[in-house]
């Protein structure tokens, strides 16, 4: 076995060399520990013939330690994310929006002017008291205060401090709110608030609904839709009262567009304003406005009327609006001028009664100043209250195919050249249908046309169409019956009745709406100086009984579509001797009125007297009438 020394035959120097000069070498701790004198160095043979290195333990120590650290995490995260999810479902000690109840109650249906009543009950449901808790209402434009009308009311606001967890409060608040008939409004609610050691301000919104059913006063305008510039136009406003109690101060006040002068007016009309004074409970003024509309053609015109009370009879400046209406009117240039006249009546807005014959007759005249050539006049029939198979004409062509009226020069040859100021007339008639329609209307289009010659002295075609309404009113069918032995009352006397005898009848009206609602209906008749009154009444509204008169009256109200009303009372019969053999009435004849709430108009109907012949009585013959 060979020596060390034999197998380490490099120098000592150029060993220290190549270890110098190595790329991988670690550089020498300058502070490491010199060899002691005699200490003995070991050979470098060693080194090359030990064994491999072992892989250092540290490493997988390392890699244990990461793992473990990497599971830590892991657990704390998901700890975290549970902690996390139970704060945001069950709350802790957040503060949320969510967890203030704010409850409201009221009505949700009101009649323009009425004080509503609201009650709010708030809640915090949060852990931790809430402070500066403020709540607003917004009512909406024209609302009032319900302690004083005159007063503007827009909005409701109270702070109501701090409230602390799990604290109610309850307010209740008031205000006179105005609106159109069938308008919904919407009342916004916000609710602020703020906690301690924040700076934040948390709000709340929500709404609550009010639909408008009625106004205490209504307003309509009926105006033609089209009209030719420079021809007159008449506009009918109607104001009625929908209370239970007289208004005071009523005043109309509209706003004309440009190019309408005023000729006339029913009432005075001082600063656009009409003052119609203090209208009772469903009492109604019509007014009237006459004048004439200029402008382009196809210009459109806007009539802006507004009803409400003023504050003095002297100030006819409204201080409550109630409802408002517009009229648009079209502006068409004329070359052929038509009028329309319905039983004789050219005024607009006219009404007629179903189930009778109209007449209606129209005017044409050339406004050119040259001849119009084929000149043609058709009148459309439209509507759910025409009777189409009755339309007759006598100097005109019905084409049953478009329910239209045509002149013609088939018709008329005058019609063939219109000169300039030349005119004419058409006749046709037809009949409304029975009442029971909804809403029945009808509606006339008169068309022109026409060839005439033009600036360049060509021909050309020329035409011209405007549409005018007619409503239909309603029918009231009225029954003035006596009874003796049924009925809601008990009668006492002969039957016959007997001459100076004393005999009690109950006598029974009935009335029933065939068509469109009715608003204060209203039934009177006057009694015989033979008959008393005895007080005793029954049925469907209320009677009164006038004795300077001697007027029954039955206050029947309000009368929805085909719907009916009845109502009886007793009347005492003393006949004379002068009144043997006959059947003695014991009601003069019967009357009925009442507004019609479509047309627009005072409605009536009759019925005959009431006599002893009670023929509504079981087993009733005719000689119970008599007197005895």
């Amino acid at each position: 076995m060979a020596s060390l020394d034999e197998q380490d035959d490099t120098g000592a120097l150029e060993r220290a060399r190549a270890r110098l000069y190595a790329p991988n070498t670690a550089t020498q701790d300058p502070h490491a520990r010199l060899a002691a004198p005699g200490e003995r160095a070991l050979p470098h043979a060693w080194k090359e013939q030990s064994l491999p290195e072992t892989p250092i333990s540290r490493g997988r120590r390392h890699v244990r330690f990461a793992g473990i650290f990497f599971a830590a995490a892991f657990v704390f995260f998901m700890i975290s994310l549970a902690v996390a999810a139970y704060f945001f479902y069950f709350g802790g000690n957040s503060v949320s929006i969510d967890k203030i109840s704010i409850g409201i109650q009221g009505p949700t249906t009101i009649a323009a002017g009425d004080t509503v009543p609201l009650s709010l009950l708030i809640e915090n449901k949060n852990s931790v008291p809430i402070k500066n808790a403020t709540i607003e209402i917004d009512f909406p434009n024209g609302s009032r205060s319900a302690t004083n009308v005159l007063t503007p009311y827009p909005r409701y606001t109270e702070n109501l401090g701090t409230l602390a967890s799990g604290a109610t409060i309850a307010r209740s608040v008031k205000a006179i709110v105005f609106g159109a008939a069938g308008q919904t409004l919407s009342l916004p609610i916000t609710f602020s608030y703020s906690v301690a050691g924040s700076n934040a301000i948390f709000v709340k919104k929500s709404s609550y609904a009010l639909t408008v059913s009625s106004t205490p006063l209504s307003l309509s305008v009926d105006t033609l839709a089209e009209t030719v510039s420079g021809k007159p136009l008449t506009l009918t406003l109607t104001v009625r009262s929908n209370t239970t109690v007289p208004l005071d101060n009523v005043v109309l006040s509209g706003a004309l567009p440009f190019g309408f002068s005023v000729a006339s007016s029913s009432l005075p009309f001082s600063n656009s304003s009409f003052l119609l004074g203090t209208l009772p409970p469903g009492a109604s003024k019509t007014i009237t406005i006459a004048g004439v509309l200029s402008g382009q053609d196809g210009e459109q015109r806007v009539f802006h009327f507004s009803v409400g009370t003023a504050k003095t009879p002297s100030d006819q400046t409204p201080s409550v609006t109630y409802m408002t209406q517009d009229a648009t009117v079209a502006i068409a240039a004329p070359f052929i001028d038509t009028t329309i006249s319905l039983n004789g009546n050219a005024a607009p807005g006219a009404v007629v009664n179903p189930g009778t014959t109209q007449s209606v007759t129209v005017s044409y005249t050339n406004t050119l100043a040259t001849n119009v050539t084929n000149a043609t006049i058709s009148i459309a029939l439209s509507g759910s209250a025409v009777d189409y198979g009755s339309i007759q004409t006598s100097n005109g062509f019905y084409n049953s195919a478009t329910h239209s009226i045509v002149f013609s020069q088939d018709t008329d040859p005058a019609l063939a050249s219109l000169s300039p100021g030349a005119s004419g007339i058409g006749v046709f008639t037809f009949s409304t249908l029975p009442a029971g329609i909804p809403a029945p209307t009808i509606f006339f289009t008169i068309s022109e046309s026409g060839t005439r010659i033009g600036q360049t002295n060509v021909p050309e075609q020329v035409s011209a169409s405007l549409t005018e309404s007619v409503k239909v009113t309603t029918a009231v069918q009225l029954s003035n019956a006596a009874l003796h032995t049924s009925g809601p009352f008990t009668n006492s006397g002969p039957i016959p009745p007997r001459a100076n005898q004393a005999t009690t009848y109950t006598v029974v009206w009935t009335a029933r709406n065939e068509g469109s609602a009715i608003a204060g209906g209203s039934a009177s008749a006057t009694l015989p100086s033979y008959v008393s009154y005895t007080d005793k009444t029954s049925g469907t509204g209320s009677f009164s009984y006038d004795p300077g008169s001697r007027t029954v009256t039955w206050n029947v109200g309000d009368m929805a579509q085909n719907s009916s009303a009845q109502g009886a009372f007793q009347v005492s019969l003393t006949p004379s001797t002068s009144q043997k053999s006959n059947a003695p009435a014991l009601t003069g004849g019967l009357s009925f009125s009442g507004y019609d709430r479509f047309a627009g108009v005072q409605i009536s109907a009759t019925a005959g007297p009431a006599t002893t012949a009670t023929t509504g009585d079981p087993g009733y013959v005719s000689t119970d009438a008599n007197v005895q």
